[in-house]
């Protein structure tokens, strides 16, 4: 992620571990179950959807500075689409050929579109909700810049907050998530104003709306908790808070020019794989696995299944780039 002339290189790196969080939470639960050492040493690790929420709010305030809304929403597309739709196809072919489903037509076509939960379609990797979120966050950051009112940012984040605060407490408006995730907006706000604060570092209001935003985040992890921990207790509800706190603060001291760390080929890379990687490990993942391991075997193949992601990760990063580079040079725009 770039912004102006600044690399903010930690960022690549942390993007990949917590891609890799999110497989070890998936598979000690679907392989091992709620009682193993592997699902007690990884349980918290689906919060890195909590981290990417926080930093797409960062990145894609960022990315949106001085551009029209048409060129965001063609660097966005490129950006998602490619490696998305090579991902679904690699996650359809594996569950067909190795888990012997069938994907209907329509599903492949809405899930592809990442449309399909305005149809009442189901997912065909369950993880794709969290690109749905996304989604909508980059088509209102598109609308802001439409309208010419993406600078005014003390109007619309305000107005933000306040609908998600309202969410929060009488789950009104009831139709805010139709056009933005209310459960995960806190996170999205969190990022949007660190980002602020990189140009802004005193403004009153930046700050005040981060750690307004930090002290929901902290209350919707605790409820969140409950759909992602097993028999979840009190103990756990607290430490998931906690965790959400350090990650919004982490991105508090990025903003005060904290862990600087010059980017290179090797955490591009990183940062790269963290996308195929996340999208491939659940369904594609578990299937393959599923096929060959039996319990004797098991330790093995999760780590071979979890190289194969990567190794198919890489190819499908190369591939994207050349598509997105065709793709750009027929749209003529960067």
């Amino acid at each position: 992620m770039a912004s102006s002339n600044t690399r903010y290189g930690i960022l690549d790196p942390l993007r990949f571990f917590a891609a890799v969080a999110v497989i070890f939470y998936h598979y000690s639960i679907h392989f091992y179950g709620s009682e193993s050492f592997l699902y007690q040493v990884s349980k918290y690790g689906y919060l890195g959807v909590d981290f990417f929420f926080v930093l797409s709010g960062f990145v894609i305030m960022a990315s949106a500075q001085n551009r029209s809304a048409f060129e965001f929403a063609v660097a966005r597309a490129l950006r998602i689409y490619p490696a998305f739709i090579i991902c679904l196809l690699l996650t359809i072919a594996t569950l067909t050929i190795l888990g012997g489903q069938v994907v209907p037509l329509k599903d492949a076509i809405f899930n592809g579109l990442i449309i399909n939960d305005y149809l009442d379609i189901k997912n065909i990797d369950g993880v794709y909700w969290t690109l749905q979120a996304e989604l909508k966050f980059y088509g209102c950051v598109f609308i802001l810049l439409l309208l010419g009112v993406l600078k005014r940012w003390q109007y619309w984040l305000s107005i933000w907050m306040a609908m998600a605060m309202m969410h929060f407490f009488i789950k009104q408006p009831f139709f805010m998530g139709w056009f933005i995730n209310p459960g995960y907006s806190f996170y999205f706000i969190g990022g949007v104003c660190a980002y602020l604060l990189t140009k802004e570092p005193k403004n009153f209001l930046a700050n005040a709306i981060f750690f307004v935003s930090l002290v929901f985040g902290f209350f919707c992890a605790r409820i969140q908790s409950q759909h992602f921990l097993i028999s979840v207790t009190e103990q756990e509800r607290m430490i998931a808070g906690i965790a959400v706190v350090t990650i919004f603060f982490f991105f508090y001291l990025l903003s005060r020019g904290y862990f600087s760390l010059s980017s290179n080929r090797f955490l591009l890379a990183l940062g790269a794989l963290s996308y195929p990687v996340y999208l491939l490990h659940n369904m594609a993942g578990k299937t393959f696995i599923d096929t060959l391991t039996t319990q004797e075997t098991l330790p093995f193949w999760i780590m071979a299944g979890i190289a194969l992601v990567i190794l198919i990760s890489y190819l499908v990063v190369k591939a994207e780039e050349r598509v997105r580079s065709s793709l750009r040079s027929l749209i003529n725009t960067k």
